[in-house]
């Protein structure tokens, strides 16, 4: 998997047309060419899909509006903070790719496009979304202060599960999965401490009753192991209630998401969820 992190300044000038106001002067802004330009404002509205579609190859059909807004000096501001967001993500993908490339394999075992197209916008825009069709990546946020890498990946790997698995029907089980391999495990390898105490609080009961067959599919597959993963992660089960499948080990993180819908009404059981919700640390299904 590869990144091609980038500024458009077609899809940055979309977006301050027709993205949230972040500040008055850029409110002001769009007013003023809607009066200006209210022909080409509602024509250019449809553009988003193509640009992402063909990036730095976008010719559009209609350039008065972008030309009007590429040659302002508050786009050329925004473009400015921009290419600094750029720069940073730019720095981290190129210090961790090839470590994260491992993980990728070992912990999620599908193959990702080779090459995936992370188009930055402003950060203040806090945008964060994966486009299925095109393989892209849509990218501004502040949350950068903390681990944009893992954010992508999550990002990436919900939208290609949700290619394979009905999203909207089992929204909770392939959330709690990408938490899970993601902000828990792959991070976890990233940055060589525990962290599975992170992730969604509406997720966390959820991802508790998976747990364990989740260890199976990672392939601890004996007791001692268990117990010291258990341990290190500080979730815990009664070992005597989940016999061991060796066969869960031979999965992908799409089959594993199968299997866990196929068989939710077994795997999150209710009186599980009450027993954890009555202890503290060490949480016992």
């Amino acid at each position: 998997m590869n990144l091609e992190i980038s500024v458009n300044d077609y899809l940055l000038a979309w977006y301050l047309l027709y993205g949230a106001s972040l500040s008055k002067e850029i409110d002001k802004f769009k007013r003023t060419l809607y009066l200006k330009y209210k022909k080409e404002y509602n024509f250019c509205y449809k553009d988003r899909s193509e640009i992402i579609k063909y990036g730095k190859d976008f010719i559009p059909d209609n350039d008065i509006l972008y030309n009007a807004v590429i040659s302002s000096n508050l786009f050329k501001s925004l473009k400015k903070e921009t290419i600094k967001h750029k720069n940073n993500i730019t720095k981290m993908w190129e210090a961790s790719n090839e470590e994260i490339n491992v993980y990728v394999r070992d912990v999620l075992r599908i193959a990702f496009p080779r090459v995936i197209n992370v188009y930055i916008v402003h950060p203040r825009l806090e945008i964060g979304e994966y486009q299925n069709d095109f393989k892209s990546i849509i990218w501004g946020s502040e949350k950068d202060k903390y681990d944009v890498l893992i954010m992508l990946l999550t990002i990436v790997t919900r939208g290609l599960l949700s290619e394979k698995v009905d999203y909207k029907e089992n929204k909770e089980i392939v959330d709690a999965i990408v938490e899970l391999a993601i902000i828990n495990e792959i991070g976890a390898k990233l940055s060589q401490k525990p962290s599975y105490d992170l992730g969604s609080e509406i997720l966390k009961i959820i991802k508790r009753q998976i747990y364990p067959y989740w260890l199976m599919y990672l392939g601890y597959t004996d007791k001692e192991t268990l117990l010291n993963k258990m341990i290190n992660d500080r979730i815990g089960f009664d070992l005597e209630k989940y016999p061991i499948d060796k066969n869960i080990k031979k999965l992908n993180i799409e089959t594993f998401t199968s299997f866990c819908i196929k068989n939710s009404n077994r795997i999150l059981k209710l009186n599980n969820i009450m027993k954890m919700e009555r202890t503290e640390e060490i949480e016992i299904l």
